[in-house]
């Protein structure tokens, strides 16, 4: 039997693809749909990340936004990694997945704080948008450390 032959019978060109008539990939085509994925998700996660980023340092209510992107961007971030992992990208794309990972951590947290002091977080962005001062803006960080706004800060030292 000549080899084109025993080739179309085993569904592979001379090549080493894949014949259009079988369903089958081969191993190259699977590591690259694994990268691919891996590629999609960490695109996600970085664009979540950096619109997380940007819808924090809004005022309220906008920051629920922020909280609810940077909540997505752990998912993805997550996601993102186990696939590259899997797809075995380089160490370096691991290593800077992790590391924005973490940075998504404490994201969340600061802006899930913000969200969760709703009061306090109000009472000092209405109080620094009208600060004209250094002194007045000095003010607004006491408040904020002694959470006026949440009935705390009154203790009257």
């Amino acid at each position: 039997m000549p080899r084109e032959e025993t080739m179309k019978e085993q569904g592979t060109r001379p090549g080493g693809s894949r014949s259009p008539g079988t369903g089958r990939k081969s191993p190259d085509d699977a590591a690259g749909a694994r990268a691919a994925s891996a590629g999609l998700w960490l695109r996600l996660f970085l664009l979540a990340f950096f619109a997380a980023a940007l819808a924090s340092s809004l005022m309220l209510p906008w920051k629920v936004l922020g909280l609810v992107l940077a909540l997505f961007a752990l998912g993805a971030g997550v996601v993102a990694l186990v696939k590259a992992i899997g797809a075995k990208l380089s160490p370096l794309v691991v290593l800077a997945t992790s590391l924005g990972l973490a940075a998504a951590l404490f994201l969340t947290a600061g802006t899930g704080v913000s969200v969760l002091l709703w009061p306090v977080t109000r009472n000092y962005e209405d109080c620094m948008s009208r600060a004209l001062t250094l002194q007045a803006q000095d003010d607004c960080q006491e408040g904020l450390q002694k959470l006026e706004g949440f009935g705390l800060g009154s203790t009257g030292r």
